[in-house]
C-alpha cells in the first residue's frame, strides 16, 4: 500500500512542478513527509528563509523541532548567524558538547572550528580524535585538516576514512576534505558513474559520503521534478546507500532553493 501511495503522489508532483514551491510547501515537507529524505531536502531550501529568524528561535527549533528537515534547516541557518556571534573558544565547546540534539550541536560547528584553528596540530589531532562529541571531533578535525592541507593525498584521506579505531567526527572531516580530491584536478578526477559506485558501494559510510558530496556537484545540473522523482524512487527501494539517498536530498534542496 505504501509504495502505491508513494508512486500516486510522486505522480501529482511530476504532472503539477515543483516552479511554484512556497516556503510553506516546504515547511510542511519539512516537518513530515513521509519520505526522510524528502525532509531533508526541504530542510536544505529552507536555510535562507530561516536565516531570517531570530537565535532564540533558531535554537529552539534546531533542539525541539519534531522533524527532521525543519531542525536542519535551524542548524544550517543558526550556523551562519554564530559565524558572526562573540563567544569564547569555551562557548563555543559548550554548544557543540551540550546541545539537546545532534542538530543544535551542529550548529556551533564552524563557529568552533574558527576558534580552534589558532591550535597547534598536534592538539587539534588529540581533540579530532578524542573530544566529548562528534561535533566537537568534526570541527577540530576540520581544523586540523585545514592545518595540514598541504601534506595531504588522497591514499592519506583515504586511509582515515577507512579506519574504524578513528572518531567519527574526524572521518567524517576527512571525508569531507577527500570530496574535493575526487573532483580535483581533472587529470585524477572521479567520472560521475565512479562516484555513483563509490557512493552506493564504499566499504564504509565515511567512504560513500565522500563520493556522495563529490556527487552532488553533478547532480545539481538536474532539474527539481528529475530529482523528486529519483528521491522518491530511492525510497522504494530499500537496498540504497543512505549516503546516495543523501546526495540526491541535498541536490533536490539545493534546487528547490533555487526557485523561492
Amino acid at each position: 500500500m505504501k509504495k502505491v501511495s508513494v508512486l500516486f503522489i510522486c505522480g501529482m508532483v511530476a504532472s503539477l512542478g515543483w516552479a511554484g514551491v512556497t516556503v510553506a510547501d516546504l515547511e510542511r515537507m519539512a516537518a513530515r513527509d513521509i519520505i526522510p529524505e524528502i525532509q531533508l531536502a526541504a530542510g536544505y531550501a529552507l536555510v535562507t528563509p530561516y536565516a531570517a529568524k531570530s537565535e532564540t528561535d533558531l535554537l529552539n527549533l534546531a533542539s525541539s523541532a519534531s522533524g527532521a528537515g525543519i531542525r536542519l534547516a535551524a542548524s544550517l541557518a543558526l550556523a551562519q548567524k554564530w559565524l558572526d556571534a562573540e563567544k569564547t573558544r569555551d562557548e563555543w565547546l559548550a554548544l557543540a558538547t551540550e546541545g539537546k540534539t545532534a542538530e543544535a550541536r551542529a550548529a556551533a560547528v564552524p563557529a568552533l572550528m574558527e576558534a580552534l584553528i589558532g591550535d597547534n596540530a598536534d592538539a587539534l589531532l588529540e581533540l579530532a580524535k578524542t573530544g566529548p562529541t562528534e561535533e566537537v571531533q568534526y570541527a577540530a578535525g576540520k581544523a586540523y585538516l585545514q592545518k595540514v592541507r598541504g601534506k595531504l593525498t588522497r591514499d592519506m584521506l583515504e586511509g582515515i576514512c577507512a579506519d574504524d579505531t578513528l572518531s567519527g567526527g574526524y572521518r567524517k572531516a576527512a571525508a569531507e576534505v577527500l570530496a574535493g580530491y575526487y573532483l580535483f584536478p581533472k587529470l585524477t578526477a572521479l567520472s560521475r558513474q565512479e562516484l555513483e559506485e563509490k557512493a552506493l558501494n564504499g566499504a564504509n559510510p565515511y567512504l560513500r559520503y565522500a563520493a556522495a558530496t563529490a556527487l552532488v556537484s553533478f547532480l545539481v545540473e538536474e532539474s527539481a521534478d528529475a530529482l523528486y522523482k529519483k528521491v522518491v524512487s530511492l525510497f522504494l527501494d530499500p537496498g540504497v546507500s543512505a549516503e546516495y539517498r543523501w546526495a540526491y536530498a541535498q541536490a533536490l534542496g539545493l534546487a528547490w532553493a533555487k526557485g523561492l
